[in-house]
């Protein structure tokens, strides 16, 4: 009988030893799955709180990929492969007018690309045309993707230290976030000599445990920044298209730039930065060879699933139904965790959720503690002291108060 022990020792002898968690006990490697229930090659059934990092809003083996994989299966010729840069795919195009149409109307234009650090790189480009500017102002714990490229804007030290000799940090301001008015202003001269090309925030601090901004400090991002002749970019790539409960912050935000990632794709590989139409223009028209483009940028089947996966989003409602299945959630937890004395705070916004506990690694504790439980969910923040659920966006109710009842049970 094949294991999950035995299964990560093959891999451990093909795959670079920083690239999968190998836990110690209670390993799990996926064998199938359906919904918001997995299956490990062991044949045990686990309730998914992560939704593949929030990155499966309909679950696993969506009706959008079903959709999909039957057209491909009936339909001759397929197309496998466009040329994204030179000869687009029908797919490519249906995607990028589905995904702008539920978009705030100010943002006109688009590119793609394969996952959200990518997006990110596309947005700081973009905003160096614009402005003709290269300083970028971001926040403590924000997480921007780890490519060179975005890597001096994510946070975390232990991710940036390693390659420190390439990275342009030096062009890169780090404050709080939330940081108030007066400081980013204060900070912001620093850049007299380069000029301030963006300001990049996340609306919701995923990564980071959760972390929520006071009523009207976005906002107030982008003020400071069009004052300064910069921009504001935000980081839409976990909340963004149903999480916290809107398809785009943008839509309360005089935002300039958002990226998008995760929900997008369906659980398939595409991203996508748009921007108003004068600032994006800032790209000159290409004459053939893009300026940044990518083999698989706009996938014809990434973007098949994604166009599908956007439609079930909007049809659906899931972007209330996450708002008003969070609250009920974040209630839950309250009920059941009130006794615990362990328990510092229980927030977030939409299908969004952190538990933050007094101890640090708690929540990475619980994490392997919960999977022999039969539920899979993650810690996040720096002490990794904040349980992260990020379920899919149409979990059936039971299913995610049974998750949150085993939480419970395992405290």
């Amino acid at each position: 009988m094949s294991t999950n022990a035995g299964y990560l020792k093959r891999l451990k002898a093909v795959e670079c030893r920083d690239s999968t968690y190998r836990p110690r006990n209670d390993e799990l490697v996926f064998a199938k799955a359906k919904g918001s229930l997995v299956w490990d090659v062991e044949g045990k059934e686990y309730i998914d709180l992560c939704a593949g990092f929030g990155a499966l809003p309909l679950g696993h083996a969506s009706s959008a990929l079903m959709e999909v994989t039957s057209q491909y299966q009936k339909e001759q010729p397929l197309v496998e492969h466009a040329m994204g840069d030179v000869y687009p795919s029908e797919e490519k195009i249906l995607f990028l007018e589905t995904l702008k149409s539920m978009l705030p109307q100010k943002y006109e234009l688009g590119a793609l690309a394969l996952g959200g650090g990518q997006a990110i790189e596309i947005a700081l480009k973009t905003a160096m045309l614009a402005t003709k500017h290269s300083g970028f102002l971001v926040f403590e714990e924000a997480y921007h993707g780890l490519d060179l490229g975005v890597l001096p804007l994510t946070s975390r030290e232990d991710f940036r230290g390693p390659f420190k000799p390439w990275l342009a940090e030096n062009q890169v301001i780090r404050l709080p976030y939330g940081a108030s008015k007066e400081k980013i202003t204060q900070a912001l001269k620093c850049f007299e000599n380069c000029g301030l090309a963006a300001i990049v925030a996340e609306p919701v601090q995923g990564r980071a445990g959760v972390k929520i901004p006071a009523s009207g400090w976005l906002a107030s991002l982008a003020e400071i920044a069009h004052q300064h002749g910069g921009l504001l970019i935000l980081d839409e790539v976990f909340t963004g298209f149903g999480r916290i409960g809107k398809i785009s912050s943008a839509q309360e935000v005089d935002a300039d730039i958002s990226c998008f990632g995760k929900a997008i794709g369906g659980g398939f590989p595409i991203s996508a930065c748009f921007a108003k139409k004068e600032i994006m223009n800032a790209w000159p028209e290409s004459t053939g060879e893009a300026l940044h483009t990518g083999t698989f940028f706009g996938h014809p089947f990434s973007a098949a699933v994604g166009r599908h996966t956007l439609n079930e989003i909007s049809r659906l409602g899931l972007a209330h139904r996450a708002q008003v299945l969070g609250d009920k959630a974040r209630l839950w937890l309250k009920e059941k965790l009130a006794a615990d004395s362990r328990v510092c705070e229980i927030r977030g916004e939409g299908l969004m959720v952190g538990v933050e506990f007094s101890e640090a690694g708690m929540a990475a504790k619980l994490m392997d503690s919960l999977r022999s439980k039969g539920v899979i969910v993650l810690p996040s923040g720096h002490a990794g002291s904040i349980l992260s659920l990020t379920p899919a966006l149409n979990i059936p109710e039971e299913l995610l108060k049974e998750g949150i009842e085993r939480l419970a049970h395992c405290l």
